[in-house]
């Protein structure tokens, strides 16, 4: 493989182990660096560009959107996502995941979909051109304008211009779906090749990643439903989507082989107390006796074993504020769970089935927008052993979680309310998207969660509703602003002249509901 010059420089050091991530398949050994092997191929290229798609998802991905949907805060006797929790972001921050994408995995996967192409591998060739459209659409979600037509390309183009989100870049990652949908057919030929151990997602199953790609689809329609209407209702009436997780879930109780968060933040540091349960999602589980709290956060270190009181056996911080461990000590609040395992999703089950639930809200639709509502709570459930088919007397009439379908907002803050707790340890960084798109949760005019950070002091600050979002201790925006991109990233601006100038962290994109909401 050619070696691609960097549009931008620097790969954080945690992306250097994305070659040990590929211990799914063994196939990888053969490369001593499978960044630049010499001679390469599809079957080797493909791997690789499915772990360096999760190398910055799964870690950094993660950390801002745990800490930003206040799933988890920074612990009060560390300092390591200080800046992230309070938004305190710069133009060097989390640069990993734009110099991964350009120097990586988008230059990994044009040459599958070119070798694919060359010898009429369709199956290769669509797998290729739907992660890269899936790549495409996570850098213009995180940095809205982004080199896009002549990115890769660094011999014509050394200094690729950045174009415009919402005219360029969405029409063409729509265009690539498009185009992979479309080769259907041929891609489930037999005569193809095999790819299966390859596919790091889902194992080679052309059908299934055809119906990844609808999702895909209405996802990025979703981004202005007004314009869009027919182009949705369209997707909804041929109703082929894809009802499973898409997760790469092949990690090894091994150094540099399992789940990146997990390497850096458990495994790689010189503390395991870093992450910590946030009060306003700790609190909303708490407040509803909801079984998914014993997937997501740890019991407190002073609980008994046997203690199976929600309220005594889990406890969170105030978002962004540190009292002294003197005041609150580490056994008395939860850290949040983590395992070598813990997959690193592109889209999760519970996920389409509230999109498709919200679409039919916003259709006006209140039977089918329940249906599919009922089936996201279920599948959020029904990811983690401890809650399994426990949804049930959630979601009947009466129940804390019952669809409400009284009117579009009520339906809405049902639908987005519970998506929001479905993104907890599951691709959270599209929950921040979802958040900047509908303003749901809202953020709230208490400035806390609770009146006490003490320890099992539960009473809420007067005017907080719980299942919104409040400012974190020391943030570095208005009380009820809150962040809507990464910065231009400098390791781009000083070297490409084409560079923009990097908005505010909290101006609004495109597709992103105004400032205040």
């Amino acid at each position: 493989m050619k070696k691609y010059k960097l549009i931008s420089t620097g790969l954080i050091a945690s992306f250097m182990a994305v070659a040990s991530l590929t211990s799914c398949s063994d196939y990888l050994d053969v490369n001593e660096n499978p960044n630049y092997p010499q001679v390469t191929t599809m079957e080797a290229l493909l791997p690789s560009a499915c772990a360096s798609t999760v190398a910055q998802l799964g870690l950094n991905g993660c950390i801002i959107g745990n800490m930003w949907l206040q799933h988890t805060t920074q612990g009060n006797s560390t300092n390591q996502y200080n800046t992230t929790v309070n938004y305190s972001l710069s133009v060097s921050s989390y640069n990993a995941f734009f110099t991964n994408a350009y120097a990586n995995t988008l230059p990994d996967l044009k040459e599958v979909i070119e070798k694919a192409e060359d010898a009429g591998a369709w199956n290769f060739w669509v797998v290729g051109k739907v992660l890269t459209a899936y790549n495409y659409q996570m850098l213009t979600d995180m940095y809205e304008d982004i080199p896009f037509t002549e990115a890769i390309d660094h011999d014509k183009y050394p200094y690729p211009k950045y174009d415009d989100s919402k005219t360029v870049v969405y029409p063409g990652i729509l265009a690539m779906l498009d185009e992979a949908i479309a080769r259907k057919s041929e891609a489930s030929q037999g005569t193809n090749p095999t790819m299966g151990k390859y596919d790091m997602f889902m194992g080679g199953n052309i059908t299934k990643w055809i119906q990844f790609a609808k999702n895909m689809k209405l996802k990025l329609l979703m981004r202005d439903f007004t314009a869009n209407k027919s182009a949705i209702e369209a997707l909804l009436a041929e109703d082929d989507f894809l009802f499973e997780d898409c997760a790469m879930d092949c990690f090894e109780d091994a150094n540099n082989k399992g789940n990146p968060l997990y390497e850096y933040n458990i495994r790689q540091l010189n503390t395991t107390q870093n992450i910590r349960a946030c009060h306003t999602l700790c609190e909303y589980l708490i407040t509803y006796n909801d079984p998914r709290i014993e997937s997501i956060y740890e019991k407190v270190g002073n609980a008994s074993a046997s203690e199976t009181d929600y309220s005594v056996k889990y406890e969170g911080l105030p978002c962004g504020f540190k009292p002294s461990t003197s005041i609150v000590p580490l056994a008395t609040t939860s850290r949040y769970y983590q395992s070598y395992d813990d997959p690193v999703y592109l889209m999760n089950e519970a996920e389409i089935n509230f999109l498709v639930a919200e679409a039919y809200a916003r259709l006006g639709n209140a039977p089918q927008a329940k249906v599919y509502y009922e089936a996201g709570v279920q599948a959020s459930f029904n990811r983690w052993g401890a809650s399994a088919g426990k949804a049930d007397s959630f979601i009947v009439t009466g129940g804390p979680y019952a669809f409400d379908a009284t009117s579009t907002d009520a339906m809405l803050k049902c639908i987005l309310t519970q998506k929001w707790i479905s993104y907890a340890k599951a691709n959270t960084l599209d929950g921040v998207f979802d958040r900047n798109r509908t303003g749901i949760p809202a953020i709230s005019s208490a400035e806390t969660v609770r009146v006490s950070y003490m320890p099992q002091e539960r009473a809420l600050t007067p005017g907080y509703e719980l299942g919104t979002f409040v400012a974190p201790g020391t943030s570095v925006l208005e009380k009820t602003a809150y962040p809507r991109r990464l910065l231009v990233p400098n390791v781009s601006s000083q070297y490409n002249p084409n560079a923009p100038q990097t908005k505010a962290l909290d101006e609004p994109m495109w597709w992103q509901v105004a400032k205040g909401k």
